[in-house]
């Protein structure tokens, strides 16, 4: 049971971790010379980094055990330390200018305030009183980060588990698919505001657009269907889904972690694309604050504040609140939001072994002049010459949305080491949307039609499991078992205009396009329910020492329903089987192989003429090699094949299926292999140095069907190149970096004409200042050269849904942490 879990008195936890302290310190110095004194001189290669995680990565390096407060140190930096040097000598660099000192005791090295004495080691190894009266609560710095949070590591990498693939509690290097981590580090210094801003700097994300704020995420060539909060499934796909669900704040999560390929072992239904697990914030037992306020292009005005800590004095309950708020114009005219967040989470230790948390978020998000159709094409597929400025959404347009969330789980720790736990999630959301899309009348004149929508979205998920060893064949084993439930109703009233407007896209006005009345007397009335049980297992077999095989099975029960005016139709899946098997084969402490299998089975939304077809089935392989260099940069090469069926076909039949009875009709006749390779690398490769890199290449093409050899969604990047580094300059108060990210072509071949955007390549930079230990000011300047391009092209036969990328913008932040 980690620690962290156990409020037990103060000067009892003093005396357990100073005896963890020193038989880390046994454990680090042979025996025979514990009580002599260290290595004169050791040669260190540690880069500028947050001072706790630095003098972690010392005490390592030197071989001696470390005590500390890590709380006290937040908000102060260390400078790179590179060469030959006596231990304490490397401390004092290290702690120069930070106002604190080491002690050397019996247990290892004790850091205080500057010029405050230590009490002697043997008094506070053997009377906790005293030794809780000088120390107060600490820290053991080599204890293992339990959780995988990122917050306060100052890397783009992290050493802790991911359990967002198996459920099993294994680090990256050990896990045997493809996983990018997205920290907390990272998306400050690259100003991370939403979801896209995420898969622009993912490793395997791509997204599109169709609407200024509804977007569609892919991997692999594949679309993403769902996406996870905390590991709890939020749906994410209907065509509307995003309109929904608020995405455009990255203010209450400490990470995302990216699994890509299939997920069916934990998600059950689902594309083999990738998972996309929004970690939060938890509360901390120190008292710490963040603040920050920023100003960017267009009149962009943000604002944070993130306190946690306990609210007892034995630290045995814990809160944390975050509250953001964000006005911002646009590039686009008209266009603009104002969105508001609250962030609220409790987490009590209800008995030594037992710990409860329990949260709400609420936040509202206003959209004004927003653009759902984008901008049309010329008959011919080339584009028209406009402005990044364009909009034909009229200044009454937009999209207006209510999202509040609760969750809360429950966790008890066994005295054998097995965990039993329970989360539920519930996500109700409310969205108020009006606005037009343009369709071509004749030649340069298009009709805008205009609809509002009043759409409602309830998501309940639950979640049960139990993990923790076992012993077979005189060697210890992971074994975790669970089980889940999910709900997601999305309805909505759908109201069409009375009126409409003609505009000459050559010469188009933004504000004297006349809102149309709608007609409130009639509506089309659209709900979707989806559904899904599911009950999973899976272990991890030592078979030897360097040799693990993860074996894994989940069986599923999906519903899905769509019912309205014209259709009703509803598909129930039965049990469906998904197994799971992976091999990972450890060559040496910094290089494994690793080589997984898995079923796909997915509930589709295309409908036939005699309703929604049968779920998407296949195969999805991947095999590779990951690493670790120097210490601290991770690297993964991948290579997958993944093979799908029952793809729709559209049939050459009128145009009477849907939810609305007027989209094509398909039968399930294709199928769909994609391969492709992957490399990635994240961490720190050379002192001071963050790096986060990554390459994708695949290639989706259909194998069976009517489009035999033609490549499948095309609309998409065949590779990508995406390249983010930060770098601490010498003195450490100056940090720079950036990023730049570069695709290929994408193109859409319709029925006498194509679409098609070339290659680009976009370049961000940021540099951050350290005026002291607490405040800091950034600055980020995205697409610095000013690149030209389409983000999204159009997606549909209707000669609409062009999108532009944003043009060059500045944004400059005051960060304040205590």
């Amino acid at each position: 049971m980690p620690a962290s879990h156990n409020p037990v008195p103060k000067p009892l936890t003093l005396a357990v971790r100073i005896a963890f302290a020193a038989t880390l310190a046994l454990s680090l110095n042979p025996p025979a010379h514990a009580q002599t004194a260290p290595a004169a001189v050791v040669t260190y290669d540690i880069p500028a980094a947050p001072l706790a995680e630095a003098l972690t990565l010392y005490s390592q390096q030197a071989g001696v055990a470390m005590v500390m407060d890590a709380s006290q140190l937040r908000g102060l930096r260390a400078p790179a330390l590179q060469g030959s040097y006596a231990v304490e000598e490397g401390f004092a660099i290290l702690l120069r200018g930070s106002g604190y000192s080491v002690a050397r005791t019996a247990v290892g090295y004790v850091l205080r305030p500057a010029g405050v004495s230590a009490t002697p080691p043997a008094s506070a190894a053997t009377s906790a009183a005293p030794a809780d009266a000088v120390l107060g609560a600490v820290t053991v710095t080599a204890e293992a980060d339990s959780d995988g949070r990122t917050e306060g590591s100052g890397r783009y990498t992290t050493s802790g588990p991911s359990r967002t693939a198996t459920g099993l509690n294994m680090t990256l290097k050990e896990t045997p698919q493809a996983i990018s981590i997205v920290t907390q580090q990272q998306m400050q210094d690259q100003h991370m505001r939403s979801l896209d801003d995420v898969a622009d700097g993912a490793t395997g994300l791509t997204y599109s657009k169709l609407g200024t704020e509804r977007s569609y995420f892919y991997s692999r060539g594949n679309a993403v269907t769902d996406l996870q909060i905390d590991g709890m499934s939020t749906s994410l796909a209907e065509s509307f889904s995003t309109d929904v669900l608020s995405l455009n704040n990255m203010a209450i999560y400490d990470r995302v972690e990216i699994v890509r390929g299939a997920n069916g072992l934990l998600q059950g239904s689902g594309n083999p694309s990738a998972v996309i697990n929004l970690v939060r914030k938890r509360p901390t037992r120190e008292f710490q604050l963040s603040a920050e306020v920023g100003a960017a292009s267009w009149a962009d005005y943000t604002g944070q504040l993130d306190v946690s800590g306990s609210l007892n004095q034995s630290g045995s309950v814990r809160g944390r609140a975050v509250l953001y708020g964000n006005h911002a114009n646009s590039y686009r005219n008209g266009a603009g939001t104002n969105n508001k967040l609250l962030y609220l989470i409790g987490e009590a230790d209800l008995a030594p072994a037992t710990t409860v948390s329990f949260g709400l978020t609420a936040q509202k998000d206003d959209h004004r002049g927003y653009d759902w159709g984008g901008l049309p094409i010329k008959a011919d597929g080339s584009f028209y010459d406009l402005p990044r400025s364009t909009s034909l959404a009229g200044p009454w347009a937009h999209l207006n949305r209510n999202n509040y969330s609760i969750f809360g789980d429950l966790t008890h720790y066994f005295a054998n080491g097995w965990t039993v736990s329970a989360a539920a999630n519930g996500i109700r959301s409310k969205a108020d949307y009006l606005a037009s899309i343009s369709t071509r009348v004749s030649g340069d004149t298009f009709l805008l039609s205009t609809s509002n929508t009043l759409y409602n979205d309830r998501q309940w998920s639950l979640n049960l499991k139990a993990n923790g060893n076992f012993t077979l064949f005189g060697r210890e084993h992971e074994l975790i078992i669970g089980a889940s439930n999910r709900k997601d109703h999305l309805y909505y009233p759908y109201y069409s205009a009375t009126s409409t407007s003609t505009i000459d896209i050559n010469d188009p006005n933004f504000w004297p396009i006349p809102q149309p009345a709608i007609n409130y007397a009639s509506n089309l009335n659209v709900s979707y329910r989806r559904s899904e049980q599911g009950l999973f297992a899976a272990t991890r077999l030592h078979a030897t020492d360097a040799l693990s095989v993860i074996l894994g099975t989940r069986l599923s029960w999906a519903d899905y329903a769509v019912k309205t005016s014209y259709v009703n139709s509803r598909y129930d899946s039965g049990r469906q089987s998904v197994p799971y098997a992976g091999l990972v084969y450890q060559l040496t402490p910094q290089h494994s192989l690793y080589t997984s299998y898995t079923n796909i089975f997915s509930v589709q939304q295309s409908f036939g003429p005699n309703g929604l077809l049968d779920p998407l089935k296949g195969r999805n392989y991947e095999g590779g090699v990951k690493s670790t260099f120097f210490g601290g940069l991770n690297t993964a090469v991948a290579a997958f094949q993944t093979d799908q069926i029952n793809l729709p076909v559209a049939l050459n039949v009128p145009a009477t299926c849907g939810a609305a009875g007027n989209s094509n009709c398909y039968a399930a006749g294709a199928k769909v292999r994609t391969r492709g390779v992957e490399l990635e690398a994240s961490g720190a490769p050379v002192t001071g140095l963050n790096l986060a890199a990554g390459y994708t290449y695949a290639n989706p093409s259909y194998e069976e069907g009517p489009n035999i050899g033609k490549q499948y969604n095309t609309a998409i990047p065949r590779r990508v190149l995406k390249l983010s580094g930060d770098y601490t300059l010498p003195g450490g108060q100056w940090r720079v970096g950036g990023k730049l990210q570069s695709q290929s072509s994408m193109y859409y071949q319709y029925t006498g004409y194509k679409v098609s955007e070339g290659g680009y390549s976009v370049l961000d930079l940021h540099a951050n200042y350290r005026y002291s230990h607490h405040l800091s000011v950034q600055l980020n300047i995205r697409n610095a050269t000013d690149k030209h391009y389409y983000q999204t092209i159009p997606p549909t036969t209707y000669f609409r849904g062009l999108l532009y990328g944003a043009p060059r913008s500045f944004a400059a932040t005051v960060r304040y942490d205590y």
